[in-house]
């Protein structure tokens, strides 16, 4: 349940549904294995894992969410092996060329036929709603499956108005925290990141190095950028940002750990309920900190604020 990537939007306007409303509505749109020729399936589970729990598990104002998403899987050499095999067959036994429009044909009857008896893979994907901050989170590690869970939920409620958050650059913010060795308080550089060549468009991976060493200064005073960098936060979270202000490999450390294993709970949902808690909280803080810094009215401060150590030194 801990998530591991943060992709992030801003609500244009306040959530008003309940965790009962909207748990109403998304079962409507509650998972239901593919059928048939149906290729892929989507609908809601409880995020417990429990069949029998809620759509929607509510905590501490927070509200999850869990997408089912269930695909049959056909490799595509397989049908494209079958499709020459029959092309084959058909002009040695008929003395002809088969044309692009039968094939197409014979590639769909294929198709459809493997369909019906193809083996299927299933992913989760989690997300929670903030009302109170006005957040919707998921932890997803691409654009694509972000855009899958948020197209799927607006479909289910009818209306969803999200926008990423407005940011400035997170690349030049990051390249000249590495270029000065300057950086708010609360955040560690951690030993990795990836460097971008602006002209070529080529990049370089640094991993399990000092990042304030010469040789990454040199490529930095070159003009090359950071689009991507390590950080821990508090010494709660450590994770890595990218210049498109999405979060991966996000772990709570021993701090937030240590408070989630003295939790004392008899059930398995009890359980659930308390690590939901703690990790929501934690990541609320993290998602503040991080929009003081990289938000477009934040980041002002932030730059104020190194314009002044500058002058100070």
């Amino acid at each position: 349940m801990w998530f591991k990537n943060l992709q992030l939007f801003q609500f244009l306007e306040p959530f008003d549904l309940s965790a009962e409303e909207l748990a109403e509505q998304l079962r409507h749109q509650a998972f239901e294995p593919c059928r048939g020729i149906d290729a892929v399936s989507m609908g809601w589970v409880p995020p417990t894992g429990n069949e029998e729990a809620p759509l929607v598990h509510a905590a501490n104002g927070f509200m999850m969410l869990c997408l089912k998403v269930e695909e049959k899987i056909i490799p595509g050499t397989v049908v494209r092996q079958m499709v020459d095999e029959k092309v084959q067959e058909i002009e040695d036994k008929q003395g002809r060329k088969v044309r692009k429009k039968e094939k197409e044909t014979l590639r769909e009857d294929i198709y459809h036929n493997l369909i019906t008896r193809a083996f299927t893979k299933s992913s989760l994907q989690y997300a929670y709603i903030d009302p109170k901050e006005g957040w919707l989170i998921l932890n997803v590690g691409s654009h694509s499956k972000a855009e899958e869970f948020t197209g799927f939920l607006r479909k289910t409620i009818g209306s969803l108005k999200i926008q990423l958050p407005e940011v400035q650059s997170v690349s030049l913010l990051l390249t000249d925290w590495l270029k000065t060795n300057t950086y708010p308080a609360d955040y560690v550089i951690a030993d990795s990141c990836v460097i971008q060549d602006t002209k070529e468009a080529g990049t370089i991976r640094c991993a399990k190095q000092n990042l304030l060493s010469g040789d990454i200064q040199s490529l930095l005073d070159e003009g090359r950028e950071v689009i991507q960098l390590a950080l821990s936060w508090t010494s709660q979270i450590s994770f890595v940002i990218r210049e498109d202000f999405s979060i991966k490999s996000l772990k709570f450390l021993e701090i937030v750990q240590d408070q989630a294993k003295d939790v004392y709970t008899e059930t398995a949902e009890a359980k659930f309920d308390a690590d939901f808690t703690i990790m929501t909280e934690t990541i609320r803080h993290l998602v503040k900190s991080l929009m003081s810094i990289f938000g477009k009215t934040g980041g002002k401060a932030e730059a104020k604020q190194h314009e002044a150590q500058e002058m100070a030194e």
